[in-house]
C-alpha cells in the first residue's frame, strides 16, 4: 500500500516507508492518508513485550507530518509469499506463538479504532469480491472465475454469513489487539527467525480475524486449515467464527482486488472456493 525505499550511508542501511492517500499499487484507490499513525502507535505498544518486538524491525522514528516511518533495515529477507508455489511455511510455530501473544493483549488507545482503514478493508474483504460490475478492474479475474463469483454472489447463505462477519469486523470496539493483516506477505524469512511486518490494519477487536486470516492462508499454500499448536487461544474464542472469516478472506483473495501469486488453474480456485464456502457455512 505504501512507499518504501532502502537509505544506505556510510555508517548504517534503513528502511523508509511512507504513507500516501491511495494504494501505491493502485492509484485509482483511495486509502487513509493518517494509516502511518496507527502502525507507529502498534510498534510503540509493543516495544516493551520481546516477544512481539523481537519479532518485527526495530521501529526507529515517526515524522507524522510527513506520514514518514523509519525502521531497522532486515537485509535481503523475503517475505513468505513463495509459499504459495512451494508450501514452505518453515517458521509457522513461531508466527503462531507471536499472534497468541499479540491476541493476550489489548488497548485503550483509540487509535486502534482505525476506523478508515477498517471501512476500506471491509469494503475490498466482505463487499467488492461479490459484485461482478464493481467498476474496479479486477487483475486475475477470468471469464471461467467470474462464472464463480455469480454462484457464490447468489448464495443466500454465504452472503447473509459475509454480511454477518463484516458488521463483527466493522463495528468492533473491545478485545484483543489485533495485527489486522496477518498472511504471507506481513512475514519475513530471516536467520533470526520469521518476522512480523506491517501492522497498519492493526485495531482492537476479535481474535478470530486474525486467526482466519492466518487460516485461509494455509489453505492457499496446499495446508490444512488448522492453527498452529503454539497459537492458544483465548478463553471463548469462537472457532465458526475464525473458520468463517478464513472462508471470506479464501474468496477476497480470490475474486477481489488483492490477488495473490498463486499457480493455479481454474480447476484449482474452484476447489478452493468450494472450501471457503464450506468454512463459511459451517
Amino acid at each position: 500500500m505504501n512507499r518504501t525505499l532502502r537509505l544506505e550511508t556510510s555508517g548504517r542501511s534503513i528502511v523508509l516507508k511512507q504513507s500516501v492517500p491511495f494504494v501505491a499499487k493502485y492509484p485509482e484507490i483511495p486509502a487513509p492518508h493518517a494509516r502511518d499513525r496507527v502502525e507507529a502507535a502498534f510498534y510503540r505498544e509493543v516495544g516493551g513485550c520481546p516477544e512481539l518486538a523481537g519479532a518485527m524491525p526495530a521501529f526507529l522514528g515517526h515524522v507524522p507530518e510527513h506520514h514518514l516511518l523509519a525502521f531497522e533495515d532486515l537485509g535481503t529477507a523475503a517475505d513468505f509469499t513463495s509459499a504459495y508455489r512451494d508450501g514452505d511455511l518453515a517458521g509457522l510455530e513461531a508466527l503462531g506463538g507471536w499472534l497468541a501473544v499479540l491476541h493476550a493483549r489489548t488497548s485503550a488507545d483509540p487509535v486502534f479504532e482505525n476506523a478508515d482503514m477498517r471501512a476500506l478493508n471491509h469494503a475490498h474483504i466482505f463487499e467488492i469480491p461479490f459484485v461482478a460490475d464493481s467498476g474496479l478492474d479486477l487483475e486475475g479475474i477470468t471469464p471461467g472465475l467470474a462464472a464463480l463469483q455469480r454462484l457464490v454472489s447468489e448464495d443466500e447463505s454465504v452472503m447473509n454469513r459475509a454480511r454477518e462477519l463484516g458488521a463483527a469486523y466493522l463495528g468492533a470496539r473491545t478485545g484483543a489487539l489485533l495485527h489486522g493483516d496477518f498472511y504471507p506477505g506481513s512475514w519475513l524469512r530471516h536467520a533470526d527467525g520469521p518476522k512480523v511486518i506491517d501492522p497498519e490494519f492493526a485495531f482492537v477487536g476479535p481474535p478470530e480475524f486474525d486467526a482466519g486470516v492466518l487460516l485461509a492462508h494455509l489453505v492457499l499454500t496446499g495446508h490444512a486449515p488448522r492453527l498452529p499448536e503454539s497459537y492458544v487461544p483465548l478463553p471463548r474464542f469462537d472457532t465458526a467464527a475464525a473458520n468463517g472469516f478464513a472462508g471470506i478472506e479464501v474468496l477476497r483473495r480470490l475474486l477481489g482486488v488483492a490477488q495473490l501469486p498463486l499457480d493455479a488453474d481454474i480447476r484449482m480456485k474452484g476447489r478452493w472456493i468450494d472450501q471457503a464456502v464450506e468454512l463459511v457455512t459451517g
